[in-house]
């Protein structure tokens, strides 16, 4: 009688570390997509703002070519 409830103490104990676990591994998982989630948005951003510099720099650049043109041409 004994070892019958020494083993199922067991075997519960087993079954609530089993769940713990459980837990614990889709904690992480959520933790690791939002991780990867933000990493992306910051490689957005990232590149937002590289589009927009170099937008502003060809603007520049055209523009410096269309005023030269117009000098030469006037």
């Amino acid at each position: 009688m004994v070892k019958a409830l020494k083993s199922k103490m067991l075997v519960s104990d087993v079954m609530h570390e089993q769940e713990a676990q459980k837990a614990l591994k889709a904690r992480k998982e959520a933790i690791a997509k939002e991780i990867e989630k933000n990493w992306e948005h910051l490689e957005q951003q990232k590149m937002e703002e590289y589009d927009t510099k170099m937008r502003a720099k060809l603007e520049r650049e055209y523009n410096k070519k269309m005023a030269n043109a117009k000098e030469i041409s006037d």
